[in-house]
């Protein structure tokens, strides 16, 4: 168990309390994402992922509808009709439902045996793709065409 006394500072921080957290609520997140790392073609070990991130994509996306039901989002009501559509109506919350999206996400990474370290790799390799994206003003009808780019970050 991690020591939870001080309040975290940094990613790196926060990767070992939540995969504490998972382990308590019945997924060894990290357990399971370095089986995936010893062993990727395991189908054993890519079936027990696969579970668990089934899991967490779904909390994950329930949490995204949280926060979206923080918006006035609804064009049949009120707020659209007076010009309010997604105006956001409770910031607090918003807060909140943002956070709990951080848990479900750094588990996910977790059992696809990511680090910290990792995710800033990761991050700005593709963070060039993204750009260059944009810099040559493609379309989203282009998109199938540019996918193969995600087998180019590492």
């Amino acid at each position: 168990m991690s020591d939870h006394s001080q309040p975290p500072s940094s990613l790196e921080d926060i990767w070992p309390l939540q995969a504490d957290l998972n382990v308590r609520a019945g997924f060894d997140t990290r357990a399971l994402g370095e089986k995936l790392q010893a062993d990727e073609a395991d189908p054993a070990a890519r079936t027990d992922v696969g579970r668990a991130l089934k899991n967490y994509i779904d909390a994950l996306a329930s949490e995204c509808n949280e926060l979206q039901d923080c918006l006035s989002w609804k064009h049949w009501y009120r707020e659209a009709r007076e010009g309010r559509q997604y105006q956001l109506q409770d910031l607090q919350n918003a807060r909140v439902e943002a956070t709990d999206m951080l848990f479900f996400w750094i588990s996910i990474c977790q059992l696809l045996g990511l680090t910290p370290q990792d995710v800033y790799r990761l991050y700005a390799s593709k963070l060039g793709i993204n750009h260059r994206r944009q810099d040559e003003d493609r379309s989203q009808a282009e998109h199938p065409n540019h996918e193969d780019e995600n087998r180019d970050v590492v």
